[in-house]
């Protein structure tokens, strides 16, 4: 009895070792399939927000560059459409019904102006109290003549009238603005339905105006004063074309002329889009 309860007692402890074993082994299992699965997932995880954020940044520089070369393209478009807007209405005013009368400054913008259908009756050294006597102009029959001739060959719509650069030493206003009214009141007269400006005296350049004789930006003020009162009195309109070519102080850029009056091609197109733009 005693032998046969010992055996029994040997089996139910084996029994109980291998028991034991084998819930050991099952719980390492479950320890290595749980270490699998959460390594793996927190590896995931952990992934998963770097791949998500470069996809971010990326997808974000992407819109950023897109932003901006569209910001780019419109503001190309848009400065393309102003640019051409301005060229397409400069082009179609090809002014064949104005023309221009002044001294060597208004003989400088007919050389630089692509307007071919313009009139031009204009010379060196054109003075106010001599324009209506002066044969300087070739009429359509090849003669010379003058500005009140060459008036009367034809009817303008417009009418621009520059001068008083060289009347800048004169030393009574009154008689400038005398001989002025003479010419508005003959031009009048011989184009009753012309619409005319009086424009103002363009600047000079500081260094010009420094030089210490009478071609000066004073003077150019002073004169240009008279010039509007000469409009208001005869009814005519006038053209202030400074801000057309001057800089921030008012006077012409150094760089717009060569001896500080004469206007050098490049704004001798600003002179003219200025008209255009303003009549």
């Amino acid at each position: 009895m005693e032998s046969r309860n010992g055996n029994n007692i040997r089996n139910i402890r084996k029994k109980r070792a291998a028991a034991q074993q084998s819930i050991v082994s099952l719980s390492c299992l479950a320890c290595l399939v749980f270490a699998v699965i959460w390594g793996f997932h927190a590896g995931s995880t952990k992934n998963q927000p770097v791949e998500v954020k470069k996809m971010t940044a990326s997808s974000s520089s992407v819109a950023v560059s897109d932003s901006s070369e569209n910001k780019s393209d419109s503001s190309s478009l848009t400065e393309s459409v102003s640019d051409e807007s301005v060229a397409d209405h400069v082009t179609a005013d090809d002014l064949s019904d104005a023309v221009f009368i002044g001294d060597s400054r208004t003989v400088g913008l007919q050389n630089n102006c692509d307007k071919p259908k313009a009139t031009f009756l204009c010379a060196v050294g054109m003075h106010i109290d001599t324009v209506m006597t002066d044969a300087n102009i070739t009429l359509s029959n090849g003669n010379a003549g003058t500005v009140i001739d060459a008036l009367g060959e034809r009817q303008y719509g417009r009418i621009y009238i520059n001068l008083g650069t060289n009347e800048l030493g004169w030393p009574y206003i009154d008689t400038f603005k005398d001989c002025y009214t003479q010419l508005i009141t003959k031009i009048q007269e011989i184009q009753p339905d012309a619409v005319i400006y009086a424009e103002s005296i363009l600047p000079v350049t500081a260094s010009r105006s420094l030089q210490g004789d009478a071609i000066n930006n004073t003077n150019v003020a002073t004169f240009n004063q008279a010039i509007s009162e000469v409009a208001q009195q005869t009814g005519i309109n006038y053209l202030d074309c400074t801000s057309a070519v001057a800089g921030a102080d008012g006077t012409l850029p150094e760089e717009a002329s060569s001896d500080g009056i004469h206007l050098m091609g490049e704004y001798c197109d600003k002179w003219l889009e200025y008209i255009i733009d303003n009549t």
